[in-house]
């Protein structure tokens, strides 16, 4: 969608040629001195129409390479979880076991938006690549979150906390209060820090927490989960239901 704003400029100048030809046949007319036989003269005055259309704009540009990839292979990374921001636990692991962990995204709109994200998945928990037979471990998706962080006052996580990840869309970003945040793509940009089995818990109660349990302790085994996570960008406006 692109924002038009259609004016007739011509009907400017045809107007302008009117009153022209209209002031010429009144300097030589011998009643345009208040005589009321103006004959076709009666009419000095036209109305133009202009609309104007302001549309919708809703733009979300996401990284170059839109995927992320956690490999737990130490008991501690088992144990304690992986942190895209701080994937090596401040130097505890040996391995980063994670890449694109952080991940940047911004936001052009002619419109106030607010930000979504879901997994595209059925149910609450994610079937192993490798099932079949005996072989059936699952992941509950809340061991998968993120953390969100803004640039700018006119845009604000709605959790400061880790935020778990869903089969449900759940409101991860909107504008701060009453400030409008229309702009370009340099006024809206956020970042996404991934994490995997961290086990921390969201700053609100509404927030969805990730899993309590290690993923050590919920005793899932050997296995590779993949699936796709969708952020949906909407309107944010109090008129749109």
């Amino acid at each position: 969608m692109k924002t038009t704003i259609k004016l007739s400029l011509a009907l400017a100048a045809a107007i302008l040629v009117f009153a022209q030809a209209a002031n010429a046949q009144v300097s030589g007319n011998s009643y345009a001195g208040g005589d009321r036989n103006q004959g076709d003269l009666d009419k000095l005055q036209q109305s133009v129409g202009v609309t104007i259309n302001l549309e919708t704009i809703l733009q979300l540009n996401g990284p170059k390479d839109a995927n992320v990839a956690f490999i737990f292979d130490e008991i501690e990374e088992f144990k304690k979880g992986i942190r895209g921001e701080d994937p090596t636990m401040n130097g505890l692991y040996k391995s980063a076991g994670v890449t694109n962990g952080v991940q940047n995204f911004s936001v052009a709109a002619t419109v106030n938006w607010k930000l979504d994200w879901r997994a595209d998945v059925d149910g609450d928990e994610v079937l192993g690549v490798n099932a079949g037979g005996e072989r059936k471990q699952t992941l509950a998706l809340n061991n998968v979150g993120a953390k969100f962080a803004t640039d700018s006052k006119i845009n604000r996580p709605t959790d400061e906390g880790a935020v778990a990840l869903s089969s449900k869309d759940f409101t991860v970003i909107k504008r701060a209060g009453s400030e409008s945040n229309i702009g370009d793509h340099d006024d809206n940009q956020f970042s996404v820090a991934w994490r995997v089995g961290t086990m921390e818990r969201a700053s609100n109660s509404a927030t969805p927490s990730m899993n309590g349990a290690s993923l050590l302790e919920q005793k899932i085994g050997s296995e590779s989960f993949k699936f796709e996570v969708v952020f949906t960008l909407s309107q944010d406006d109090p008129w749109v239901k």
